[in-house]
């Protein structure tokens, strides 16, 4: 094994980034078998979830809270649209139109609620409950770190600058 192999294979324990993207594939595998009988993935039961959990969100909003571009979602607002499990209620683009649960999508997510609390559960086994917290609660410290004051790379010199922010 190279020395620069060797590198990438600690890089790999070692990066967040390579970390979360494994965990978050993984996870997504999970979730997606146990919904499966639904009819709908991970992603999906996750939108569902922000819909029926907000006051009618828009699209702009609840992208910015799933931290996804609105563009992307648009095209999953779309597909779950097509199911007739939400709605559009009034207004014009991304900002103003609010997001609904349908009476079908409100049915679906009385089972998909069931699926998920049975799928979390058999991650606690598999952790523990403790393990499976601690874990939601330092995959979102990470996630407010790693938003809080991003780095760039500066070329010139090949070392990190933490980039301007408008806050500062």
């Amino acid at each position: 094994m190279t020395e620069a192999s060797q590198l990438y294979r600690q890089m790999e324990k070692e990066c967040p980034a390579f970390q979360a993207r494994a965990t978050a594939r993984a996870l997504t595998r999970h979730y997606n078998a146990c919904f499966r009988p639904l009819g709908i993935t991970a992603e999906q039961f996750s939108l569902l979830v922000g819909i029926g959990g907000g006051d009618e969100p828009t699209i702009a909003e609840l992208a910015a809270r799933a931290g996804i571009d609105a563009t992307t979602l648009s095209r999953s607002v779309k597909s779950l649209e097509q199911k007739n499990l939400i709605l559009n209620r009034g207004g014009r683009g991304r900002a103003g139109k609010r997001l609904a649960l349908t009476a079908a999508g409100q049915a679906l997510m009385a089972d998909a609620v069931t699926i998920w609390a049975c799928a979390r559960a058999k991650l606690a086994d598999a952790l523990s409950e403790q393990m499976l917290r601690e874990a939601s609660l330092l995959m979102s410290q990470i996630a407010t770190a790693a938003n809080h004051r991003p780095l760039v790379l500066d070329a010139d010199r090949l070392k990190c600058q933490p980039r301007q922010s408008r806050h500062s």
